[in-house]
C-alpha cells in the first residue's frame, strides 16, 4: 500500500492506494525562493502606493518585506474583501490604508475598440504597484495584475468575457481576456506590478517585478518550466487535490484552478473516465453563477448573447463544457445537495477517495495529482 497525502482546506489528508492500482503520482517539488534573491527583487521597487490585489501567504510575506525594507511606500490600497489585512498591515508601519474606490471611474479611452472606464486611483496615483499571486483561471488561462484589477470593475470584467467566451476553459497561455486586460492597465500609466508564484506545503517560489507585461510573461514562463509535470498517458481514473487554502475554499475557486486543468489534460475523453476531486470548499459555492445554477434561476446552456455577465459565469459554462461523460466524486464539506446539482457524488472520507474509482480486486491504475492547482500539463 502506499499512503498519499493532498491538500484539503487548512489541513492536509491521507489515503492508501494498493500497489497494484497505482499508476503515477504527479507531484512537482520547486525549490523555494532564495531569500537573497527575494530581497533583490524588493529593494529595486520604488512606488510610494501598493494595491494589494491577493491575501495568499506569499503575497503577504512580500508585503511585509516591502514594508520592511522600503520606508518610501506610504499608503496601501485595498479592495473590500482584503481591508482587514490592508489596515492591520497600516497600523503596523505606521502607513495609510485607503479604500479602492470602485465608484470613482474615469475615462480611459478606447480598448480594443471598446471605451474603458477604469477606477480613478489607477488613473491619478503617479507612482503606484499592484501586488498578486498568480493561478489557473478559466477566462484569463492564467490570473494576473491587469486580469485582477480588471475583474474588481464589473464592465470591465463584462468586457473581458466577451472577448474569451467561446474560448473557455481558456488554457493558460492563451486567453484574449487576459490580453485585454493588460491592454486596460497599460492605458494607465506609472503602473508597475509584482506577480507572485507560490505553492502550498512549499511556499514562495518566485516573485516578477516590473511593467504589467513583461513581469507577466516572466512569471507564466517560470510556472510553466518549473511546475511542469509529464503525463504518461491520460487516464481512465484520476484523484486529485485542489491545493488547500485560497485553492479550494469555494467550489467556484476549487473547479476554475484545479478541476479544468484535469478534466481538459489529465482525465481520457469520451471513456466515461471516473474522476475524484478532494476540495474542502468551506465557504461553499463561491459566486453568484453557481448559486442561481443549483436555485433553478439560470441554466448553462442557456445564448449567451441575451444575458449579462454576472461573477462565476466563466467558470460554471466552462464546467457544463468539460465534463461530457466524466463519472465524478467529490470529498467536499458542501451539502449533498450542492454536490449533486453538478453531478459530483459525494464520498465520506479521502481513504474513500481509490474505492470511488476501483472496485474491490480490480486492477484498474488511478492516477494521482496531489495538488492540480499548481501542477502544470504541457500540451
Amino acid at each position: 500500500m502506499t499512503e498519499i497525502w493532498v491538500p484539503y482546506g487548512p489541513v492536509e489528508v491521507s489515503f492508501d492506494i494498493k500497489q497494484e492500482n497505482l499508476s503515477h503520482i504527479l507531484e512537482p517539488q520547486p525549490q523555494k525562493v532564495n531569500q537573497e534573491d527575494l530581497e533583490k527583487t524588493v529593494d529595486i521597487v520604488s512606488e510610494d502606493t501598493v494595491l494589494i490585489l491577493s491575501g495568499t501567504h506569499g503575497t503577504q510575506k512580500v508585503l511585509d518585506l516591502l514594508l520592511t525594507r522600503n520606508k518610501g511606500i506610504k499608503k496601501i490600497l485595498h479592495p473590500k474583501n482584503l481591508g482587514a489585512l490592508a489596515r492591520r498591515k497600516a497600523q503596523e508601519f505606521l502607513i495609510e490604508a485607503e479604500p479602492f474606490n470602485l465608484e470613482s471611474l474615469v475615462d480611459t479611452g478606447l480598448v480594443d475598440g471598446a471605451p474603458a472606464r477604469v477606477p480613478s486611483q489607477l488613473k491619478t496615483s503617479n507612482k503606484l504597484l499592484l501586488l498578486t499571486s498568480l493561478h489557473y483561471d478559466p477566462l484569463y488561462g492564467m490570473t494576473s495584475a491587469a486580469s485582477d484589477a480588471v475583474s474588481l470593475v464589473s464592465e470591465l470584467k463584462e468586457q473581458a468575457f466577451k472577448r474569451s467566451s467561446d474560448e473557455l476553459p481558456c488554457p493558460p497561455k492563451k486567453s484574449n481576456a487576459s490580453w485585454y486586460s493588460t491592454r486596460v492597465l497599460q492605458s494607465c500609466s506609472q503602473i508597475k506590478v509584482i506577480e507572485v508564484v507560490e505553492k502550498t506545503a512549499i511556499g514562495l517560489l518566485a516573485v516578477f517585478y516590473g511593467e504589467c507585461e513583461s513581469a507577466h510573461s516572466q512569471a507564466l514562463e517560470f510556472w510553466t518550466k518549473t511546475l511542469s509535470t509529464e503525463l504518461p498517458a491520460k487516464s481512465e481514473r484520476v484523484i486529485f487535490g485542489c491545493g488547500g487554502l485560497e485553492s479550494d475554499r469555494t467550489l467556484t475557486e476549487a473547479l476554475a484552478r484545479s478541476f479544468f486543468q484535469i478534466a481538459t489534460n489529465v482525465a481520457l475523453q469520451d471513456s466515461e473516465a471516473k474522476v475524484c476531486m478532494l476540495a474542502e470548499c468551506s465557504q461553499g459555492l463561491g459566486s453568484e453563477a453557481l448559486l442561481r445554477f443549483v436555485t433553478g434561476r439560470y441554466e448553462p446552456r442557456a445564448k449567451l448573447d441575451t444575458v449579462s455577465y454576472f461573477d462565476g459565469l466563466e467558470v460554471l459554462l466552462s464546467f457544463y463544457k468539460v465534463q461530457r461523460d466524466l463519472q465524478l466524486s467529490i470529498l467536499t464539506t458542501l451539502p449533498k445537495f450542492y454536490a449533486s446539482k453538478f453531478e459530483f457524488k459525494t464520498i465520506g472520507g479521502a481513504r474513500e477517495a481509490p474505492s470511488s474509482l476501483v472496485q474491490l480486486g480490480s486492477r484498474a491504475k488511478i492516477l494521482v495529482v496531489t495538488d492540480a492547482s499548481t501542477t502544470y500539463f504541457p500540451i
